[in-house]
């Protein structure tokens, strides 16, 4: 795999989250599982009494190691669908230890930037993923990855990247840990205009952590999540009672994710503008194929997330001419609004301001997402069980294509179709490897 461009290169994006050294396992049956009381299908926090199973998945079973970590999964993706080395820089904390080195030369190889936050007290985070057919438990234990203050972020190594990207991410694990750190962050892209992106990541992040949450969501631009998520979020955080607040904020996130949990909850109508019968043609390992954008809900993954809830309101509706016929107002790109191109829906915010959208990814059925005053759908290519090798990773790498695509002006469905399409060639690899030869999506759509 090669990539253009060097280490000096202004990134597109900063991301933040917990770097993690995956190992991934094969195993044959559930008696890994059984012993240290493991979901077949989940992810996890290591307790004390589980900690043994690092070391017996190394002595026992074949390992293969690979960078982990929301964040970073969507970094490296984010650099392979680009091609550039550099477009991307990530933070995070690591120990100085062989696994902190193993992880670094991995990262470095996709072509991300590092900008590590060195603990010394603190192993580097790790996680076994064991591989059962179709199914990955993920044990993680986070390590120095749950350490990154304010003044670890706000100095001479890491805000010359800040003030440079155009992007700036947050997994939403990293809060759980650093919320002070992610709220500054977050202050930081308002005052200066940059799109700030955050991804829930876990149903749990908005169940334990939903005040942290709260005070974030007012500041995004673009709103990450799975269904499931989404209706936890409902759970434990008054989204209306936050909406009403924001009533004279025309251009708040929080409306669309108001607009977005009602369409959940079968309470709103939605979208259906896509043609159904409309094809895109992209190259598969230098194969041109064509895959079918149709609501295939036989197929039990699509966009590398498993099966979960759907919303049952399937409508047209009335769609503005500015979004159907591509005419909306070309912002040429800037600060993260996009040249439209035709039959692509992208509505803008305020001139000048970054774009607002919230998405919703529902597995097999239909992306949600809400730029404007409607909730739109968008089908995905369906994915057979026999392509599938891991479900490590993939719902990380369908960000990491959506925000390439972003970078590159490309209008949201777009953007979901390179999401989508990145996310397949992930489900191919074991662990969230990145396949090795070069993505050619942007030059075949």
């Amino acid at each position: 795999m090669e990539m253009q461009g060097d280490s000096t290169t202004a990134p597109l994006m900063v991301a933040f989250g917990n770097p993690l050294l995956d190992m991934t396992a094969v195993v044959k049956d559930t008696s890994l599982h059984e012993k240290y009381n493991l979901p077949v299908d989940g992810q996890l926090e290591v307790t004390q009494e589980q900690q043994p199973i690092f070391k017996e998945v190394t002595e026992k079973y074949s390992i293969e190691y690979t960078a982990g970590g929301c964040a970073l999964n969507t970094s490296r993706v984010f650099s392979w669908l680009l091609g550039k080395h550099g477009k991307v820089t990530f933070v995070g904390g690591i120990g100085k230890d062989d696994r902190g080195d193993k992880l670094a030369s991995i990262v470095e190889e996709s072509g991300v930037k590092t900008k590590f936050v060195e603990q010394n007290d603190h192993p580097t985070g790790s996680c076994v993923a064991l591989v059962l057919g179709a199914w990955r438990c993920l044990c993680a234990d986070i390590g120095a990855a749950n350490f990154c203050e304010v003044n670890d972020v706000f100095n001479d190594k890491i805000l010359p990247s800040l003030e440079a990207a155009e992007y700036i991410y947050i997994e939403g694990y990293f809060i759980t840990h650093s919320f002070e750190t992610a709220l500054e962050v977050a202050k930081f892209a308002k005052k200066h205009n940059k799109t700030f992106m955050f991804n829930l990541c876990g149903s749990y992040v908005c169940e334990m952590y939903p005040d942290e949450v709260k005070e974030l969501l007012p500041m995004v631009d673009v709103l990450f999540g799975y269904v499931e998520e989404y209706k936890t979020l409902a759970k434990h955080i008054n989204v209306e009672l936050l909406a009403a607040k924001y009533s004279s904020t025309k251009d708040s996130i929080i409306h669309r994710l108001w607009k977005v949990l009602q369409a959940i909850d079968g309470k709103e109508e939605i979208c259906s503008k896509l043609n159904k019968s409309k094809k895109i043609q992209h190259e598969d390992n230098g194969v041109t194929n064509e895959l079918c954008l149709s609501d295939n809900r036989h197929s039990s993954y699509s966009n590398g997330i498993p099966n979960g809830g759907s919303s049952d309101v399937r409508q047209d509706c009335k769609i503005p001419n500015d979004v159907t016929n591509g005419t909306v107002s070309d912002h040429n790109g800037i600060n993260g609004l996009h040249k439209e191109t035709h039959n692509c829906s992208n509505t803008a915010s305020l001139p000048g301001s970054p774009l607002k959208l919230v998405l919703v990814t529902q597995g097999p059925s239909p992306i949600l997402y809400v730029c404007d005053e409607h909730i739109y759908e968008h089908p995905v290519p369906p994915v057979t069980t026999s392509e599938i090798v891991d479900t490590t990773g993939a719902g990380d790498s369908f960000v990491g294509g959506f925000i390439a695509a972003l970078s590159q002006n490309h209008c949201i469905d777009k953007c979901i179709d390179a999401g989508a399409w990145t996310a397949r060639q992930l489900l191919r690899q074991k662990g969230c490897s990145i396949p090795p030869q070069e993505a050619k999506y942007f030059k075949t759509t």
